[in-house]
């Protein structure tokens, strides 16, 4: 079964309203309201509302931290909110816009591969033929579906614990090196290339213990199984 045949289905997509084109703004609604709202679905799509949720948390956060948190503490929470803020925008931002390239870049009507045979949603197939306009409209939304699909999964299985936390950490030692050490923003983030290089050089150094380690072993096994018993009592018995 194709992946896409479990997010659509010809019959109900075809007969959905929203397949007979963009519906004129509802007489309740004031009419610049109803403009922002076409504007907004038209330009801002994940990246976009990540970046304003990371602004936003950049933004207050830090100043909730300073007015609510215990006074031994407030500092350092304000410089873990304003880090966490800064790498979850870097990092969900690049992400999410990444993944949603990808995704426009490899399913298309024009595209012709693995993927697209596997992706792409029957409905479109239908709406190409008698409504062009509408699967074109139709394609994009569903590209974007399926590009936050992909970068949730990423981020969730990767990028959250190899991505966020450490640039938070770094963040977070550029912060308090300028605010607490009266370091300069060069000399603090200075100290903080020096300590991650020193991170992942020990990182390298205990990857290439363990990969040694079971060279060793993987070498050791292999060597008992060259051995064939025949030849070891033939060896006896010669001597």
């Amino acid at each position: 079964m194709k992946i896409s045949s479990s997010f659509s289905n010809t019959n109900r997509g075809l007969k959905n309203q929203s397949f007979k084109g963009i519906p004129k703004t509802p007489k309740y609604i004031p009419e610049f309201i109803g403009k922002i709202g076409k504007v907004a679905g038209e330009y801002i799509s994940m990246p976009e509302q990540k970046l304003f949720l990371a602004a936003t948390a950049l933004m207050f956060q830090p100043l909730i931290d300073l007015k609510f948190a215990n006074d031994e503490q407030k500092n350092d929470a304000a410089i873990k909110s304003a880090s966490k803020a800064i790498a979850g925008g870097i990092t969900g931002v690049a992400i999410r816009a990444g993944f949603l390239k990808i995704t426009d870049h490899f399913i298309g009507f024009n595209k012709h591969n693995k993927l697209n045979t596997h992706f792409f949603p029957d409905a479109a197939v239908h709406l190409q033929e008698t409504r062009p306009e509408i699967a074109k409209l139709y394609m994009k939304q569903y590209s974007k579906t399926l590009g936050t699909l992909f970068a949730i999964l990423f981020m969730i299985l990767f990028s959250n614990s190899k991505i966020d936390v450490p640039l938070t950490n770094d963040l977070q030692d550029l912060i308090s090196g300028v605010s607490k050490e009266n370091k300069t923003w060069l000399q603090s983030l200075n100290d903080v290339i020096k300590n991650r290089g020193k991170k992942i050089s020990a990182w390298f150094k205990k990857e290439k213990e363990s990969i040694k380690g079971v060279e060793d072993k993987a070498s050791k096994v292999f060597n008992v199984l060259k051995e064939n018993p025949k030849t070891k009592e033939s060896k006896e018995d010669s001597r």
